[in-house]
């Protein structure tokens, strides 16, 4: 028992190591091109401005970028997918550690099965969301990636579905470590996809 802990606990440190690739989580500032207009090796015009004017019109002030304006009643539906996975990864991991510590401690049946139960809605919520902002990545780079998290997505909601029954059934409950630590591979492998896909 102690060496599968030991084995979860490094192969979850690794994951969350190499989450990023070793790059920083916050965004790159974007950069916008400069538009040139060329007429027989002369540049006439930057962004539709002709040469001349240029100098005299640019301001300093109107090249920064404006702060993003915040308006949460318009923003809290927009990614929703973003907002609701947080919370099947974090149940279903707080439900395998919770397993983990009842091979010592029988007390804690009923709240692994809670925390599933929670985590299998908040799953069916994070996968159909997720469906509906797939759309931009069609005929993009990442398309395979974004079809490989939503394999790994819909695996995770039906191992969630699988523990509960196993949970649930007297008979079976021996066994739901064993459902609860394929789900958690899979939440790891799920998670990891998403942030290749967000970074």
């Amino acid at each position: 028992m102690k060496l599968l802990l030991i084995i979860s606990i490094i192969f979850l440190i690794q994951l969350i190591s190499f989450a990023h690739g070793g790059k920083d989580h916050k965004k790159e500032k974007a950069v916008k091109q400069d538009t040139l207009t060329i007429v027989g090796k002369d540049t006439i015009a930057i962004n539709g401005i002709y040469k001349n004017l240029v100098k005299k019109i640019v301001d300093p002030d109107t090249l920064k970028e404006k702060p993003m304006k915040l308006d949460p009643s318009e923003q809290v539906f927009e990614h929703l997918h973003n907002k609701l996975v947080h919370f099947p990864i974090a149940l279903g991991v707080f439900a395998f550690l919770l397993t983990l510590i009842n091979f010592k401690w029988k007390n804690f049946d009923s709240a692994i099965l809670i925390s599933i139960l929670i985590a299998l809605l908040f799953a069916i919520g994070a996968f159909i969301t997720g469906k509906s902002q797939s759309e931009p990545f069609i005929d993009t780079a990442k398309e395979w990636v974004v079809e490989l998290h939503q394999a790994f997505g819909l695996s995770v909601l039906l191992s969630f579905f699988v523990w509960s029954i196993f949970l649930i059934i007297d008979k079976l409950r021996k066994y739901a470590w064993i459902v609860g630590l394929i789900a958690f591979i899979l939440i790891l492998t799920a998670g990891f996809l998403g942030g290749v896909i967000a970074h």
